[in-house]
């Protein structure tokens, strides 16, 4: 776990089993670790100034819509530059390496967000990607976050998920969490 130690993994421990408003979040604790060395690098990222360019596949755009929301309405922390990726390509079947050509030019240093199944160009794109935060179903990627689409709480977790990463961002930016 590199830098972090259990600083992070502890913190998120402690927000998971402690907050009363984020309920039935026992199947993360089981995966923080995985969540926590995915989730401290994206946040790392955000705190260097990276923009985020963020997409979905088909199914889980609504995810994409909600997160877009709802990531800037903490009034007390900086606005976080995210982009939707549909808003900037015109056709998400152009060769990966066009559009990654492209993020490069329009953007300084960027991390690109995707969450959904891995059999489209867009999940390769993030994949090829350097600097990715991939929450991905029916995977077993090493370097993404890995859901069961088959999961009937799969959309809750999803929404769990997203609080919990919205918290982590406050206290790290806030340096609630002081780490290394």
């Amino acid at each position: 776990m590199n830098n972090i130690d259990l600083v992070f993994p502890n913190w998120t421990l402690e927000l998971i089993r402690g907050d009363d408003e984020v309920l039935a979040l026992a199947w993360l604790e089981e995966k923080r670790f995985d969540w926590c060395n995915i989730a401290y690098r994206f946040i790392n990222n955000i705190i260097n100034g990276y923009s985020i360019v963020i997409c979905t596949d088909s199914k889980r755009n609504w995810f994409l819509r909600y997160v877009l929301q709802n990531i800037n309405l903490n009034k007390g922390r900086p606005l976080i530059p995210i982009f939707d990726i549909n808003t900037i390509l015109p056709d998400s079947k152009i060769n990966t390496q066009y559009i990654e050509d492209m993020l490069d030019i329009a953007f300084k240093n960027h991390t690109i967000w995707y969450v959904g199944k891995t059999d489209n160009n867009l999940a390769t794109l993030a994949i090829e990607h350097p600097n990715s935060f991939i929450w991905a179903y029916d995977s077993n990627l090493h370097a993404a976050f890995n859901l069961n689409s088959n999961d009937l709480n799969s959309d809750i977790k999803l929404l769990q998920l997203f609080r919990v990463l919205d918290r982590s961002i406050d206290a790290i930016m806030f340096n609630e969490i002081i780490l290394d």
